[in-house]
């Protein structure tokens, strides 16, 4: 298993508690070679500036080195969120074409060379998950846009555009954190003008667009809590108001009916509330054991019990001590209702009150408690002990008891101890008779993160904090059938910026297709979140068969200005104008009988404008223009073999909003 190594101590601000004074991180290594660690610098104890400037946000300077000839010494592109936007300017005159170049897919009709001409390479390694757009205007020749990831050896193209800003081009694709992107601009034609100018744009845009603060928590943030939901009801319980320092504990009990949005207050919990503990819903009751109660010596033995119906609290059996090997007190577990929601499952935690030292006590042990029978018993252990993880019951594929993430013990290369960072799960059928199976590893491990289960059946998990002590924005789902984490596009990310950073602990649940979280706290500044954010999946994502499941696609363009030309008439104007401010270019077409002289007139065009027309070859070969220079209408005569040819008229100013009321005439004629 393939772990991120949490060295210790740094100081989390938990329960004043000791924590985390350095992570390392472990790479991917064959089975016989234990992991090579890479010592991740320890986070400064300020999380967020007091204030934030606009200086402070602006991008970075746009100076990338020229492009590259080849994809092998492909030129980095830098973006991220702290730098939006980055590009460069490349004289090709002299650049090539390797044999290995791919094909675009998206190339307009039928060149001379499918591959292009003149290839010129940039790399990005994605600084943030979110939307890119790459763009060619301002080039003076006619671009092939695509984007691939893969290696130079073998290219998976992402993305292909052609002539979306005349025979300039323009792509937008989602990008993924610390993945990388191979772009390619090609040259259409085969001969170069005097000067192949290529200049090439790159912004960086954030994500999150599914996600939408809906209200907040009626009594002010809260973090390391319990959550349970039953239905369109979502029940927030105890946890923490202040982290830092002495903590402060709630034992409020505030139900959410997200479809009404309204909060009501219900009855208190016995103590002073619970914080860093579990829940779980059978029925119409709500289940919560163990849990750190404010005791600095050691964590509460006891199993609360909330009915719904009622409005009022009891208590069950807590885990008896022949059943745990030591301390019966314990706190940091996830707890699962098995089908039926007749008995539940509570999984791993730690009995240790200081969590966060390399030499805490992690569970490995699973626990069934029955409510008809008020009586835990042994389950099967995981193969692993974690805590701080989060768990679900994944019918599909049957899949059982599942939970992924966490932290657990380990030792370094001088076999010291120290915390490690699960990157995978592990799920077990009780009803198969097998042991706990590993799932494939997260895209990006974490700990405290939140989880549920979706209307399509499938595990999300999102939030959480990774190796360095940062937030997770990246939502992942689990594919049962493949076994494996799939990532979410850039719509789905969760914070991730300065100013608004992932969450650590977030808790929620689905009701229909929009997934509602609840509270937790910034990773590194410990300041707890009143928000309530609801995340909407789309209709895509709710199929018939469950399985059908395209976490960021790919775009081949369709965009070519001249793929939607309007037929021309021969000897008959035909009406247009512009409509929309990023609209410069209108195409049509024409088919010419015989070998003769064609004239092309632009007409009725307003004189505070400047169109002009260009008339081209169905290999896109420049013929006969009007003069740019000159205002007013436009006409240019040619002599023509039979065949196709295109007819583009171009906006060349106003460049802001065009008068969609003003209509021009562009027309073929016969002399």
């Amino acid at each position: 298993m393939r772990r991120l190594l949490v060295s210790i101590p740094f100081l989390f601000g938990l329960i004043a508690l000791a924590m985390l004074a350095a992570v390392v991180l472990a790479g991917s290594a064959p089975a016989t070679q234990p992991p090579e660690p890479l010592i991740v610098a320890e986070p400064p104890t300020q999380w967020l500036p007091a204030e934030v400037s606009i200086a402070d946000l602006e991008p970075l300077t746009v100076d990338a080195a020229p492009a590259a000839d080849t994809c092998a010494a492909a030129t980095p592109l830098t973006l991220s969120l702290a730098q939006t936007a980055d590009g460069s300017g490349t004289l090709t005159n002299s650049f090539t074409h390797e044999a290995g170049d791919p094909v675009p897919a998206c190339t307009f009709g039928a060149p001379t060379n499918p591959s292009g001409y003149r290839t010129a390479w940039h790399v990005l390694v994605a600084g943030d998950t979110g939307l890119v757009t790459i763009s060619t205007e301002g080039s003076n020749y006619d671009t092939i846009l695509t984007v691939h990831d893969g290696t130079c050896t073998a290219l998976r193209t992402l993305s292909c555009a052609d002539d979306t800003l005349g025979f300039q081009s323009k792509t937008t694709f989602p990008v993924v954190r610390g993945r990388t992107y191979y772009i390619l601009v090609a040259d259409y034609q085969r001969g170069a003008p005097a000067t192949a100018d290529l200049r090439i744009k790159a912004t960086l845009a954030r994500g999150g667009q599914r996600w939408q603060q809906v209200t907040n928590l009626p009594r002010g943030g809260v973090s390391r809590h319990a959550f349970a939901s039953l239905g369109v009801d979502m029940f927030v319980i105890g946890g923490q108001e202040r982290l830092l320092g002495v903590p402060v504990l709630t034992n409020k009990l505030l139900r959410h009916n997200v479809e009404l949005n309204r909060w009501t207050e219900l009855a208190d919990m016995p103590g002073p509330g619970l914080s860093n503990t579990t829940a779980v819903r059978l029925g119409s009751k709500v289940y919560i054991p163990g849990g750190f109660d404010g005791n600095m010596t050691d964590y509460a033995n006891t199993h609360l019990v909330y009915d719904i119906a009622t409005d009022f609290w009891t208590q069950a059996a807590p885990i008896p001590s022949g059943l745990l090997p030591g301390s019966t007190m314990f706190a940091w577990s996830a707890a699962v209702a098995a089908p039926g929601e007749t008995s539940y499952y509570l999984t791993g935690g730690t009995t240790s009150i200081s969590a966060f030292i390399a030499t805490g006590d992690v569970l490995t042990d699973t626990y069934r408690f029955t409510p008809s029978t008020n009586q835990w018993e042994a389950s099967r252990s995981m193969t692993t002990p974690r805590f701080a993880h989060t768990a679900a019951w994944v019918a599909t594929a049957n899949r059982g008891l599942c939970v992924v993430g966490g932290l657990s013990n380990g030792t370094n290369d001088a076999g010291q101890p120290i915390l490690v960072l699960l990157t995978r799960g592990e799920c077990y059928d009780p009803a198969s008779g097998t042991g706990w199976q590993q799932t494939g590893e997260l895209n990006f491990p974490r700990y405290n993160a939140g989880s549920a289960i979706g209307p399509d059946g499938r595990w999300y998990v999102f939030g959480g904090v990774d190796a360095a002590g940062l937030g997770v924005p990246e939502t992942e789902v689990y594919d049962a059938v493949s076994n494996n984490w799939l990532l979410l596009g850039s719509s789905y990310v969760l914070g991730g910026l300065p100013t608004d950073p992932g969450i650590e602990w977030p808790r929620g649940a689905f009701w229909r297709e929009n997934l509602y979280i609840y509270g937790g706290n910034t990773p590194r500044e410990q300041r707890v979140v009143s928000s309530v954010d609801r995340l909407t999946l789309g209709a895509n994502f709710l199929n018939t068969s469950g399985r059908t499941f395209v976490p960021i696609t790919t775009k081949i363009g369709s965009d070519n200005v001249l793929f939607w030309a309007t037929y021309l008439p021969h000897n008959l104007p035909t009406s247009g104008n512009f409509m929309r401010s990023d609209q410069f270019y209108n195409p049509y077409y024409f088919d010419w009988p015989i070998f003769g002289r064609a004239i092309i007139r632009l007409r009725n065009v307003p004189s505070d404008t400047n169109y002009n027309i260009a008339v081209y070859d169905v290999n896109k070969v420049l013929l006969a223009e009007g003069n740019t220079a000159q205002t007013g209408n436009k006409e240019v005569s040619l002599t023509i073999q039979p065949g196709r040819y295109y007819v583009v008229v171009q906006r060349i100013f106003p460049k802001d909003l065009p008068n969609s009321n003003v209509h021009y005439e562009v027309g073929v004629y016969t002399p």
